[in-house]
């Protein structure tokens, strides 16, 4: 029993039963207006293997995004489910509800489009009849079965809306963090213990897409998707392919993805170009909150669900940021699985929960889960933020967004200047000289004229003035010449117009743009409560005897029992291509 507004809510457990495997944790009462939730991609071919084609969504990457999407479905959706989110239509897609965002790489889209089969199945699939009647008489149906057609945008790098979902793609600084996190003694270290595991691998598979000398750490993350491709789809290599290999070269890319886009996990976090790290969590973090705050703007009525589909640096740079990686919770040292999604849920306890009106903001609160799989027996699973124990997986929305707010990317603008980005939206926002030059005050010509006449008469009638008092006067020898009179003035060099600053890298916001679009108050809050001090993230320790977002030494494959972002749960293989 928890004690929230003055109120006891008894905390129960609610197994559903509707779709199969899902066990749900969830506090009586709640009403859920709006989630969020960020999707890691389907399988795909690997980047050795794609050659100068794009990267393409795999059938079986397809399938898995429409196993997400109908774990969705029956989780936030169905009118049956207690965690479905309010007044959200059950059967029919409607646009203003349903947000949907991705990348605009082939692999990224067309998971956003699976997974919408499995959320809004098609209408004959759901025994609802699709036919639209036009007025001479024919009849039309939607293709595939009354598909329900989903309004997905895909976000190019071009587009400053883009960094929602890639906020590390076109940041320099962050590419920088890359190589000089390669060229560390860390990775070096990691390097020089983990040779022999990859030459094993080598001998045994990767010769057949990897030289040599390319089949080392600093490489962990196209290694581990390629034996992940090749352990389901290669029957031969599958067979070469033990599930302590995959273990391992998944412990090794998770590592190193850490590395890169956390802070904790090596000496990048000592550097300036090493703060740029976590910089896609931080842009990720900014999209949460202008989502949920739009859903209490509008009152629960626009918003109710926002989906975004990218890659995995978003998502560990995220995890990182909000303390999900701590020594309980070691699988956020890690990737997520292909199709594993970071959902943020917004809601509020009813007293009502029949007829609920939408709450006034501090009687909103803010919870976290993962699903981590693309099976029926993945479970929606709450875990908590910001160094809070087990039992504390709530959090006051005012809380939440003064926490996402320390560390989230506030405008495109900052953005620009702490990635020292080259974007075309990014042109003018490094130079001090934003706004128009003051132009010099002037008169017109006509008036001019009408002034320089004036002035000639009188300069003609006292020069003859002057003429006639000299005549009539008289003669002094001895006068000297007058020091009088004006005195040219001397030009000075003036001031630039414009002048230019080396943008730097913080990882606090800039004051020079914390005015720009929505001042954020930056501080340390103190909470009315005790965090666990054995709950705080601490420095990940260097070490593969035989770290992602966003602690103590995360342990090695075989010793870690909480894989939560890092085996794939349901790998098989199949006998498809009998070459290796």
């Amino acid at each position: 029993m928890v004690s929230i507004n003055g109120q006891f809510v008894i905390t129960a457990l609610l197994v559903s039963v509707q779709f199969p495997g899902s066990v749900i944790a969830q506090e009586a009462l709640d009403t859920v207006w709006g989630i969020f939730a960020y999707t890691i991609s389907g399988e795909s071919t690997p980047n050795v293997l794609a050659g100068n084609r794009p990267k393409q969504l795999t059938d079986y990457g397809a399938n898995q995004l429409e196993a997400v999407g109908t774990a969705f479905h029956y989780h936030y959706v169905w009118s049956s489910s207690t965690s479905a989110i309010q007044d959200i239509s059950p059967t029919i897609l409607y646009s203003n509800e349903v947000n949907v965002y991705s990348t605009a790489e082939q692999h990224t889209i067309a998971s956003a489009q699976a997974f919408m089969m499995g959320l809004y199945p098609p209408l004959d699939k759901i025994g609802m009849n699709g036919t639209d009647e036009t007025a001479n008489g024919t009849t039309y149906s939607s293709p595939l079965g009354g598909y329900q057609f989903p309004k997905i945008v895909s976000l190019a790098t071009s587009d400053p809306d883009s960094l929602a979902v890639s906020g590390q793609a076109d940041c320099n600084m962050y590419h920088a963090a890359q190589s000089e996190y390669k060229n560390s003694k860390e990775a070096q270290e990691i390097t020089d213990v983990s040779r022999n595991f990859y030459l094993g691998l080598w001998d045994k598979v990767l010769s057949a897409a990897f030289d040599q000398p390319s089949a080392t750490y600093v490489n962990a993350i196209e290694i581990a998707d390629y034996l992940d491709y090749e352990y389901i789809h290669n029957s031969t290599a599958s067979k070469h392919i033990t599930e302590d290999d995959l273990r391992q070269a998944h412990y090794l890319a998770g590592r190193y993805s850490y590395a890169t886009n956390g802070q904790g996990a090596s000496p990048l976090n000592q550097s300036q170009v090493g703060a740029a790290a976590p910089i896609a969590g931080q842009t990720l973090a900014s999209a949460i909150l202008n989502t949920f705050n739009a859903n209490i703007e509008e009152s629960g009525t626009q918003g109710k669900m926002t989906l975004l589909f990218g890659n995995d640096e978003p998502a560990v740079a995220l995890a990182f940021l909000v303390g999900l990686a701590n020594s309980h919770q070691p699988g956020f040292f890690s990737r997520p699985l292909a199709g594993a999604s970071l959902i943020f849920e917004l809601y509020s306890i009813e007293s009502n929960s029949s007829y609920p009106s939408y709450p006034s903001s501090d009687e909103l609160f803010v919870r976290f889960l993962l699903h981590n799989g693309t099976d029926n027996s993945t479970e929606f699973i709450s875990y908590p933020l910001f160094g809070y124990g087990p039992s504390r997986t709530y959090i006051s929305w005012s809380e939440f967004q003064d926490e996402l707010e320390t560390f989230a990317v506030p405008s495109t603008s900052d953005w620009c200047l702490r990635c020292n980005a080259d974007s075309a939206f990014c042109n003018g926002v490094l130079s001090d000289d934003n706004s128009p030059k003051k132009q010099k005050k002037g008169v017109s010509p006509a008036v001019a004229g009408v002034i320089g006449a004036a002035v000639t008469l009188a300069v003609v009638g006292i020069l003859g003035a002057l003429g006639f008092f000299l005549c009539i006067s008289p003669r002094r020898k001895d006068r000297k010449p007058s020091a009088g009179g004006f005195k040219g003035t001397t030009k000075l060099a003036s001031d630039t117009d414009v002048s230019f600053h080396n943008p730097i890298w913080r990882a606090s916001k800039t004051a020079g743009t914390e005015q720009q679009q929505r001042p954020l108050e930056v501080h340390s809050r103190e909470h009315g409560h005790e965090r666990l001090g054995s709950w705080e993230m601490n420095e990940q320790k260097i070490g593969l005897h035989g770290s992602p977002p966003r602690t103590d030494q995360a342990p090695t494959p075989l010793e870690d029992d909480h894989e939560d972002m890092e085996i794939h749960s349901d790998l098989q293989p199949v006998r498809e291509r009998e070459s290796v």
